[in-house]
């Protein structure tokens, strides 16, 4: 059986957000109920051995990512807060 770790973002106005990847974007869920979406080269990926963190950087997404149009998952699809 294989079990995901929970995924967490670091944003910098909102602080720890729980996080999903898909494919190439990294999709967080904001305080607000909104959903935020970067993708892979716009952050720093940090794993450990009970999550994965993604840490926003100052990198720009690839030119060819304003065409983007993965789905985000459903709101209830995101690991809660402990």
């Amino acid at each position: 059986m294989q079990t995901t770790l929970p995924m967490w973002l670091e944003h910098p106005e909102h602080g720890s957000l729980p996080a999903m990847r898909l494919v190439d974007c990294v999709f967080a869920l904001a305080p607000n109920g909104r959903i935020l979406h970067f993708h892979v080269e716009q952050t720093a990926i940090e794993g450990a051995a009970d999550r994965v963190l993604y840490r926003l950087t100052a990198t720009a997404p690839h030119a060819e990512r304003s065409r983007c149009q993965i789905i985000p998952p459903l709101v209830n699809a995101f690991p809660r807060p402990a």
